[in-house]
């Protein structure tokens, strides 16, 4: 075979993706199904229903969707005799409920039939899969939480505080409210699975990185947690939960596994490649980490209408205000993940008053944020949460302090500033900063100084941020190897700049224009060096291979962290903990 494919699908909210790229890691060829446009006659809104607090998706349409994205490719005459393995993300948290007879109809598909006429009639015993969006199991979170004496231990054991969308509250639901369908159900996979199942022509077990979405894996011991699973099981007479996920999930090990050769439907019928191997789907934040070089303690920051943070890390230091999951392609570590509601709408508010308009632009907003800091302003701090902000866990408020540059400490609180856009740029930086501190690996050691003369005590001075007290030496110390900025407003050159000198990457800061497709292509990157470490092509880590493939071209090396500058922002580190402290007061 002179030319070898491999595919990365990416089953979101709103449409089914599958990029092929070539061996290069070039992308050859894009194809797309959206729900609302090519199967409106399902009736979904942004590809979902919703009902309430209730929000889910229908099953049959991802089986279409699965059908017609591979029919396209056929119409297009791609190669798919020559993809010699696929990959892939699917939306996290969601859940397909499978009957007793679904492994047996996915064994014995025929090319003569499409997927719904086969599979929809007897294979699932919900026609619904719940939605990342559902806020309908705040009663379940209680019981789980409950369950294992709290918030903080419920995070302490699966990565996370329980959340409504998060599967292990869902199948709690589904198993106190519609006994008549758990009772029938087999098999439960997260959508990750659901779609590598299809693809495999079996049922197949979850990937372990996926699984930490659920609130019911054990992280640290990899496996199931048996309070959290006695929970549901105690709910039904003879259940048996762990079984109806089919035993443990895929571990994340050196050695990337196989799960199995393509389904023979897709052969027969779409000519696909019948030793094309199918490699365990992840979920889709997992995902975006896997399609860039992100190695340990490289951070990626997405600045869209909110602002998610993820971070490569071998610490795993869990807390109820973020997320962590096992890494999907590298032993022993991990992704953390932290989301804030307060992005880029904030600053736009900001942006507006400063202007005393509602053109939209950014020209003075820059101006101010790219300008030196002077004397005059040394001493602000505020936060600028337009709406209910998740770290902090606080109702919306804005709020503004004068502190003393010398001990830190708040002297006064004040109703305005002369300059709310770069205070607010400020904040929202040096909010991740101190957020990733704690998880920044073998990182804590070095100089306290603060570069500008300020003679705070930070050899005995602790500051507490949500969860974590820790001492304020601890971020002088601790910096990021590389930043990585993504999502609209990382086009904004001053913001980015101030967002990089914050947060004091050692090797560099670089911005990647293109996000659209990451999901999809980390499954890409994923297949493929899957199928070169299984076939001795490769020995390097997943890792240390994409930093050596990858197109940096692609992206932008736009800044260089200076350490002075760096350090000179930790005089704001002990207000800010004293002005989040006085939110809730």
């Amino acid at each position: 075979m002179t030319e070898r494919f491999y595919l990365g699908f990416d089953l979101s909210t709103q449409q089914l993706k599958c990029l092929a790229i070539n061996d290069k890691l070039t992308i050859v060829a894009s194809e797309s199904v959206e729900f609302d446009k090519d199967l409106s006659h399902y009736g979904t809104e942004k590809g979902i229903y919703k009902n309430g607090k209730t929000i889910d998706a229908p099953v049959a349409m991802w089986f279409e969707a699965i059908d017609l994205i591979f029919e396209r490719y056929k119409e297009r005459k791609f190669p798919l005799e020559k993809v010699v393995g696929i990959s892939g993300s699917c939306q996290q948290h969601g859940s397909v409920f499978w009957s007793e007879k679904a492994d047996s109809l996915l064994k014995t598909l025929t090319a003569t039939k499409t997927l719904v006429e086969q599979l929809v009639p007897h294979s699932l015993t919900r026609k619904t899969a719940p939605n990342w969006q559902d806020h309908s199991t705040a009663m379940q979170c209680d019981e789980m939480e409950t369950a294992v004496g709290g918030m903080v231990e419920m995070a302490q054991i699966t990565g996370s505080k329980a959340h409504f969308r998060f599967t292990g509250p869902q199948i709690l639901k589904v198993a106190e409210d519609e006994h008549e369908n758990y009772d029938e159900t087999s098999c439960i996979s997260l959508v990750s699975s659901f779609l590598q199942s299809v693809l495999c022509g079996k049922l197949t077990p979850l990937e372990e990185s996926d699984a930490c979405g659920m609130n019911l894996y054990d992280i640290e011991n990899h496996c199931y947690d048996k309070q959290l699973i006695s929970l549901i099981d105690s709910k039904n007479q003879g259940s048996d939960l762990t079984k109806k996920l089919l035993g443990d999930p895929i571990s994340s090990t050196k050695k990337p596994l196989w799960t199995a050769n393509v389904s023979d439907y897709f052969v027969k019928k779409y000519n696909v490649n019948a030793l094309c191997s199918i490699y365990p789907f992840t979920g889709d934040n997992l995902a975006t980490i896997c399609s860039l070089p992100l190695q340990k303690n490289d951070v990626l920051v997405s600045l869209g209408t909110s602002t998610t943070v993820l971070l490569v890390t071998d610490s795993y230091l869990p807390s109820p205000d973020y997320h962590m999951f096992i890494h999907p392609t590298i032993p022993r570590h991990y992704m953390a993940m932290i989301c804030y509601c307060n992005g880029s709408l904030a600053r736009e508010k900001v942006r507006d008053q400063l202007n005393n308009d509602n053109s939209g632009s950014w020209e003075r907003f820059n101006k101010e944020v790219s300008s030196k800091d002077d004397k005059s302003s040394e001493n602000e701090i505020g936060v600028y949460f337009s709406l209910d902000e998740i770290v902090p866990s606080v109702n919306a408020i804005h709020k503004r302090a004068k502190f003393d540059v010398s001990t830190g400490n708040i002297t006064e609180f004040v109703d305005k500033f002369e300059n709310d856009s770069k205070n607010i740029v400020k904040s929202q930086a040096l909010s991740c900063r101190v957020r990733i501190t704690p998880l920044l690996s073998n990182s804590l050691k070095g100089s306290t100084s603060t570069g500008n003369g300020n003679i705070i005590n930070y050899t005995s001075e602790k500051v507490k941020f949500d969860f974590s007290d820790l001492p304020l030496s601890d971020y002088m110390k601790a910096r990021p190897n590389r930043v990585f900025f993504v999502g609209g407003a990382a086009k904004n050159d001053s913001l980015i700049k101030k967002y990089a000198a914050i947060l004091g990457a050692k090797n560099g800061n670089f911005r990647f224009a293109n996000t659209s497709n990451s999901c999809a292509l980390g499954g890409c990157y994923k297949a493929l060096w899957s199928y070169l470490y299984n076939n001795e092509e490769t020995t390097s880590e997943f890792d240390k291979f994409l930093n050596e493939k990858f197109n940096w071209e692609e992206l932008e090396h736009f800044y260089d962290s200076n350490e002075e500058e760096w350090r000179s922002y930790s005089i704001y580190i002990k207000p800010l903990s004293h002005l989040e402290s006085s939110l809730s007061e």
